[in-house]
């Protein structure tokens, strides 16, 4: 899902002599900019006691535009987080932004198209490395880094299915809805992004006390606010370190960094999969292994997709036949639900002979779970009945009686068989019955060549 923009390209050649020049002739002195942006400071050296280089600071002061207009007084701290990534820093700087680079181009043009900043696209960065399957002490995912409130509020689905704040792409929307509307609310983009680290309300009660009117001010006067209302130092370095990050990636190049594509990077395509769909099963249609395709759908939890709803699943372009025809045509799993195991005397053998459905293809649904107990939730037919007293029933069901046929008598009795029809396949009839070709084979000493029309396969057993 890459789109094209050129708009965030390094620093051209005469801009950035330019600005060599005036460093090297006029030191720190105070420099204005047509745009206002006013910069007026002397660069810290840091731990190491490394100067910067004319480059260096050549970049560092050239304003983007979420730090235009910041005041002199807020530079010496980007400064310091500009420095930690080109130097301590630079081997996590150049993995985060080779991380972010099979994101970027989605993320720009979701902030292009409502008219915000691209540079936000490297928000995530800050918050996250760009990992997408990042979690957080206190309950945060994905990229973005989403809590489950705030994640549902922006349109996330999280569940026993799906948690979307793991979607790389919708959370990037969800993202870019939530920063538009902390910009509205706040009126500047540095206080709107302070807002996202620390929540809206606490910068609210931070402008109040203070009588601050944008996060600039408020740092100023952090001091005279109490313990309760002061804004925590992770928050008064994070817009800081989020304008140093922003300038290290819009000129890795002139950095010394490798450069980055994002445009070039493996198209992704988006697929709109039913109710229940086996991803397992689409994995194998598109000869990947599943960890590959849950590296590409971390959102999804589970072997199947949501049973209650469509949802989104994510794969390279080079398998879209493959993919495409594989959601046309597979069976799915919509007859199933999540359900919760009743009793401690529950087995998936016992499951088994109440749903019909093979103990293998119970546990495959449900690869997590080696041995059930009470409370726990596990995916079976609608139609199975979970309850104790179904499982209680059956293990008085199961005592030995008289006349009852045993062995393989009773097992040949209780197996489902099915006529094969005209076209039918062996991995088409593994589909229906939610066993696998193998077993077919294996039941049926057959295989596609001698699989004829009217031959009578066991299919369950």
């Amino acid at each position: 899902m890459n789109y094209k923009d050129n708009s965030l390209s390094p620093l051209s050649g005469l801009v950035l002599l330019s600005l060599v020049c005036l460093l090297l002739a006029g030191g720190c002195a105070t420099t204005r900019h047509s745009d206002g942006y006013q910069s007026a400071f002397v660069l810290p050296d840091g731990d190491d006691g490394e100067p910067l280089t004319p480059v260096e600071r050549a970049v560092l002061q050239t304003p983007g535009k979420i730090d235009a207009g910041a005041p002199a007084e807020v530079m010496p701290e980007v400064a310091r987080q500009y420095k930690y990534f080109l130097r301590r820093g630079r081997n996590v700087m150049a993995a985060f932004s080779k991380r972010a680079e099979a994101y970027l181009s989605f993320a720009r043009q979701i902030f292009r198209s409502r008219g915000m900043p691209e540079e936000l696209a490297y928000l995530a960065i800050v918050e996250s490395g760009y990992r997408v399957d990042a979690r957080s002490p206190v309950g945060a995912a994905g990229a973005w880094q989403f809590m489950p409130a705030t994640g549902r509020q922006y349109g996330l689905t999280l569940d026993w299915w799906l948690d979307e704040r793991l979607d790389p792409y919708e959370s990037t929307e969800a993202a870019a809805a939530y920063l538009r509307k902390l910009h509205g609310y706040f009126g500047d983009w540095p206080t709107a992004i302070a807002a996202y680290n620390a929540g809206e309300g606490k910068i609210v009660r931070a402008l109040e006390g203070t009588g601050g009117r944008n996060f600039f001010e408020v740092v100023n006067r952090n001091h005279i606010l109490d313990d309760k209302a002061r804004l925590k130092e992770e928050t008064q370095k994070y817009v800081p370190r989020f304008i140093a990050v922003a300038k290290i990636m819009n000129n890795l190049p002139a950095l010394g960094f490798e450069p980055i594509y994002p445009d070039r990077t493996s198209v992704m395509l988006r697929y709109t999969a039913r109710p229940g769909t086996d991803l397992a099963g689409l994995a194998g249609a598109c000869r990947l292994s599943r960890e590959d395709l849950a590296a590409y759908n971390r959102h999804h939890k589970r072997p199947v997709t949501s049973t209650r709803q469509e949802s989104f699943v994510y794969l390279p372009a080079t398998h879209d036949r493959q993919a495409s025809a594989f959601l046309r045509s597979a069976r799915s799993y919509d007859g199933w639900q999540a359900a919760n195991v009743q009793s401690s005397a529950d087995t998936w053998e016992k499951i088994s002979r109440r749903a019909n459905v093979p103990v293998e293809t119970l546990k495959a649904l449900n690869p997590d779970k080696v041995r059930l107990q009470a409370g726990q939730t596990i995916l079976v037919p609608r139609h199975a009945d979970m309850s104790a007293a179904a499982v209680a029933a059956l293990d008085k069901g199961d005592k030995p009686r008289a006349g009852k046929k045993t062995g393989d008598m009773a097992a040949k009795a209780d197996r489902t068989m099915y006529t094969v029809r005209d076209n039918d396949s062996l991995w088409a009839i593994a589909r229906k019955y939610s066993v696998s070709v193998d077993d077919l084979k294996r039941w049926n000493n057959v295989d596609e060549k001698t699989l004829k029309a009217g031959a009578r396969l066991v299919v369950m057993q």
